[in-house]
């Protein structure tokens, strides 16, 4: 298998930006309290796509058990933002800015990455579910956290 594939991710993440860029910040002040500002919004962006371009170069460049994890925890990452866009969409019947290129983009290319590195025997099980587990904690801690700073004001 060709890890060169993990570079889907970015592409997806750049184009999900997009997606979300022009309504995200008000729609998420309503329900999480954060970010507050369009700045904090870019910001946050930054941050995690140089965890994406990162953890993805290391993976291509230096791939060994451990980079190879952590350049696939990407691909959960991306799916877990997939399912918190889809289950806030259904929750709060609301359009979740990024939703559509959550359900477009990132559900099927994880889902295509993964499938590949199951069948390439690169990694083991447990390896795979290690990434399960960083990808989605990378994803999911954040999120709690505004949520549970949010909680007393807001809907979720």
């Amino acid at each position: 298998m060709d890890v060169t594939i993990l570079c889907l991710i970015p592409i997806s993440y750049g184009i999900h930006i997009i997606e979300e860029a022009p309504r995200f910040v008000p729609w998420a002040k309503r329900y999480f309290s954060a970010p507050t500002s369009f700045a904090q919004f870019v910001l946050g962006n930054v941050i995690f796509m140089a965890y994406v371009l990162i953890s993805i170069a290391l993976a291509i460049f230096y791939p060994g058990e451990l980079t190879l994890v952590i350049g696939l925890a990407t691909a959960a990452w991306i799916f877990s933002n997939f399912l918190i866009h889809a289950s806030l969409t259904l929750y709060t019947g609301e359009y979740s800015p990024g939703v559509v290129t959550a359900s477009a983009l990132y559900a099927p290319v994880a889902v295509y990455i993964y499938s590949g590195f199951l069948g390439s025997g690169m990694l083991s099980t447990v390896d795979i579910i290690v990434s399960i587990i960083i990808g989605s904690g990378v994803m999911f801690v954040p999120t709690l956290i505004q949520v549970w700073r949010g909680k007393r004001n807001h809907l979720i």
